[in-house]
């Protein structure tokens, strides 16, 4: 039996768009391990670039609900919710999203470290960082909030930022999340995208064999 990666979906999409989205990822790391592909846990309109291509893919999903007034508490009770799947689904090296699936990687492995149950790695694709309701001013404070929370700093990273990005900023930012040992950051060619990339992705694929000591 192949070992299992998680692999978490961006918000706006599911697991049947992220497993095409992954398509070019999938078929270099397939051979090796077996992809589980979760669905977030709300229903919301589709994200960046989903329509027309995606149109009747429905639903679309998010993790986060960031509608509520406190996101810190919904955050929090996802993340709960969260570790409960990876726990039943399980075990799982290591972890894969984009987007927002890369933030909720993020939470989750963090937590996981917490609880002494960690996965050997994390890639995170265009993440944005935690807390994004209300305004300009609450999204600054929001984010370094969580990081005085602590990093993830025994599980490797490996950030993916998309050079014409318009959230690339905050993949910037969520890279101060991980431990400076075991982290590496690539910059690839693409706006908020899987790349498509051959070579990026075989790069990816060889460090998360390394990583496993495959």
């Amino acid at each position: 039996m192949k070992p299992k990666i998680l692999f978490l979906h961006g918000s706006g999409t599911n697991p049947l768009i992220f497993r095409i989205q992954s398509r070019n990822l999938l078929s270099l790391l397939s051979p090796h391990f077996e992809p589980v592909f979760l669905p977030g846990f709300h229903e919301c309109a589709p994200g960046p670039g989903v329509l027309p291509f995606f149109e009747g893919a429905e639903p679309y999903l998010k993790w986060l609900d960031d509608s509520s007034p406190s996101e810190e508490e919904v955050c929090w009770a996802e993340l709960d919710r969260l570790v409960a799947e990876v726990e039943k689904k399980g075990p799982f090296l290591g972890v894969v999203g984009f987007s927002q699936g890369a933030k909720a990687g993020m939470e989750l492995v963090r937590e996981l470290e917490r609880r002494g149950r960690e996965m050997r790695f994390w890639v995170g694709v265009c993440g944005t960082v935690p807390f994004q309701g209300g305004g300009d001013e609450v999204r600054e404070g929001g984010w370094k909030e969580s990081l005085g929370l602590g990093r993830a700093e025994r599980t490797e990273s490996f950030h993916l930022i998309g050079g014409e990005d318009p959230w690339r900023g905050e993949s910037e930012r969520l890279v101060g999340f991980f431990g400076e040992t075991g982290r590496r950051v690539r910059r690839f060619e693409g706006g908020h995208q899987m790349p498509l990339d051959k070579g990026v992705n075989r790069e990816v694929v060889e460090w998360i064999l390394g990583v496993c000591r495959m």
